[in-house]
């Protein structure tokens, strides 16, 4: 249980920008603070919605494939549409990691 109380004064500038990292992070701005004061790394993964939904739709596309083959409507599938997706995440995750 937290039971000591800082207080402190910084510029607007500061505090918007205190404010925008926090929110960013997915925390509170008491959480981010300790974390950041007690020299703990906080990693934004900005970009991982925008990474999920294109993950989420490559598994909609593969799994209506899936339905139409086992219902015999298709037999070959040409699978380059997907493989671009792919490439396009794996892009995206490795531009994501390589900030951190």
């Amino acid at each position: 249980m937290k039971s000591k109380r800082f207080n402190f004064r910084v510029t607007d500038t500061m505090d918007a920008l205190i404010r925008k990292k926090a929110a960013d992070a997915g925390m509170s701005i008491t959480d981010y603070i300790i974390l950041c004061a007690i020299d703990k790394k906080v990693i934004n993964y900005d970009g991982l919605r925008e990474l999920t939904t294109q993950v989420k739709k490559l598994g909609n596309n593969v799994n209506q494939l899936l339905i139409l083959s086992r219902q015999g409507r298709i037999n070959t599938v040409n699978l380059t549409a997907a493989q671009e997706e792919l490439k396009s995440i794996y892009e995206l995750l490795a531009k994501q990691l390589s900030r951190r």
